[in-house]
């Protein structure tokens, strides 16, 4: 009988792993880069992270509706968190991009004034696991869920590279 539920859960897990749209893998992925590469563990304690697509498939996680992570900068001692938005290719300067819906606009604003400040984290390009592009903003300075590049265009951040907590808490 252990054997048969073992071989049972392992079938479970392989389509469950088969079946997961192709979006969230992405997302995953570009969480993945954003945690090694910007907000590096010798920087930065992580303190919360949403729970993944499995999790959420069979029984949902409601702080998952938080962003996707909350940090503590080890200098600073501030915690806050990061929402990571991943798309594919490069936002056309003549359109805006639409980053999130209304409901998630409107909870990531109230995260960001009643409990930890939010940051926006959003990557471009073919890989989400290289992006080409990286826009990192504070939930403070946003207020719809379509953003132009006159808007972005204040918030392009290195790829490749750290946020350094002094820049972090100068954004506006």
């Amino acid at each position: 009988m252990g054997i048969l539920r073992k071989l049972t859960k392992g079938i479970q897990a392989f389509s469950n792993e088969v079946n997961k749209p192709s979006s969230f893998e992405k997302g995953e992925e570009f969480e993945n880069y954003v945690r090694e590469y910007l907000f590096p563990i010798e920087e930065y304690d992580l303190v919360h992270k949403t729970h993944d697509y499995h999790s959420n498939n069979g029984d949902y996680v409601e702080s998952s509706l938080k962003p996707d992570f909350k940090f503590r900068d080890k200098k600073t001692k501030k915690e806050f968190y990061v929402e990571v938005k991943w798309r594919k290719g490069y936002y056309n300067r003549q359109h805006k991009v639409e980053w999130c819906n209304g409901q998630q606009l409107r909870r990531y604003k109230a995260i960001d004034k009643k409990e930890d400040k939010v940051f926006i984290v959003l990557g471009f390009g073919d890989k989400p696991a290289r992006p080409e592009e990286i826009i990192l903003f504070p939930m403070s300075s946003c207020n719809y869920t379509g953003l132009y590049d006159s808007f972005l265009d204040n918030y392009s951040f290195y790829v490749d590279k750290p946020v350094f907590s002094s820049y972090l808490w100068k954004l506006k």
